[in-house]
């Protein structure tokens, strides 16, 4: 064997060695490559653990690599095959696994994409929104799909029911209510405003009622609330004491002219004394009692008039200092009362010779 043959061979057997390792290489990072690439795109949709995606792939996808190791492995059939037609493929069992798998895949990413909306691309229409997989424009009304917002992402999410609905809740005292969480400082409530009303809820999400967007509370929004409960705390107690002083009044009226009615009833029966006590008691009250007024002034007339005549009788008896009493008690009531002013003349000028 010649110098040259030797080199030839050892060129031959380095080349193929070379071509053996690039195979190698080229074959762990295919495979290598091939799972990454499947766990990376069922793991994020999916939202399972990469590390279970992972061993399923790898114990699921050993007929692929099988397959694909068959179908690879004769580079000279694979060249007598001929690479013109996709149709190659399907000459060979190992062809078909492959294109089966191939197909898998596809089917478990559109499984896996059914709630990974984060990847999904939204378009308004005015029907609601309509979500594909890839960008465009829906088929209906032509409208340009984007990359799916967060709000239309929970709106989607409170369509399929797959939130739970937020639930109103009772704020009776907005000073002592939690409204964050003590640990991480978080909103608990969030709130809808309607005319100038508040309504409380449990979750973020829509008013059941109206289907606005709910909004979390905030520590400026919970100062104002306290502000305005306090303002609106004023404002009651603030009414409820001018209703009360309204009640307080109306049962006082009504009450003087209860009193006002029996005094004039105490009048008529000729009990003038009762009448003028019972109305002097009631102008105590109020000095702007008319009734009241016109009794007590007919009263005094009365009792004036019986005052005097009593004072006549004791005068009569002899019993001056009564009857000088009387007298100048019926001037008092009466002042224009003619009777009771000679009734204390007449008692005055007996007086001395009383002493005497």
């Amino acid at each position: 064997m010649t110098e040259k043959v030797i080199r030839i061979i050892l060129v031959v057997l380095i080349v193929a060695a070379m071509l053996w390792a690039a195979g190698m290489y080229i074959g762990i990072r295919f495979v290598y490559n091939t799972v990454d690439y499947v766990v990376d795109n069922l793991a994020n949709r999916s939202g399972l653990s990469p590390f279970l995606v992972r061993g399923l792939v790898i114990l699921v996808t050993i007929p692929f690599f099988l397959a694909v190791a068959k179908f690879t492995g004769n580079v000279i059939e694979l060249v007598n095959m001929g690479w013109t037609t996709p149709l190659v493929f399907y000459r060979k069992p190992y062809g078909i696994v492959i294109i089966v798998y191939v197909a898998m895949f596809f089917v478990a990413m559109y499984l896996a994409s059914l709630d990974a909306y984060a990847y999904k691309y939204c378009a308004e229409t005015p029907e609601g929104i309509w979500t594909s997989d890839a960008p465009g424009k829906d088929p209906v009304y032509g409208m340009e799909s984007k990359s799916c917002s967060p709000l239309q992402i929970k709106g989607l999410r409170n369509g399929n029911g797959k939130l739970a609905a937020p639930h109103e809740v009772h704020v009776a005292n907005g000073n002592t209510y939690t409204w964050f969480n003590g640990v991480t400082a978080q909103p608990m409530v969030w709130y809808d405003s309607v005319n100038g009303d508040y309504r409380f809820f449990d979750r973020s999400g829509n008013d059941p009622n109206t289907g606005q967007a709910l909004k979390p509370v905030t520590p400026q929004f919970v100062e104002q609330l306290k502000q305005h409960e306090a303002s609106k705390e004023e404002s009651r107690q603030r009414s409820a004491a001018e209703e009360a002083a309204r009640s307080a009044a109306a049962k006082e009226t009504a009450d003087l002219q209860t009193f006002a009615g029996e005094a004039q009833k105490e009048f008529e029966s000729g009990n003038y004394v009762a009448a003028k006590e019972t109305c002097d008691q009631v102008l105590k009250r109020d000095a702007r009692n008319e009734p009241c007024k016109t009794i007590q002034q007919h009263a005094n007339v009365k009792v004036a008039q019986q005052l005097v005549s009593e004072g006549q009788a004791h005068l009569e008896r002899g019993e001056i200092n009564e009857a000088l009493w009387n007298a100048e008690k019926a001037i008092k009531l009466d002042p224009a009362n003619p009777n009771a002013a000679k009734l204390k003349q007449f008692a005055l000028q007996m007086k001395p010779h009383e002493l005497n």
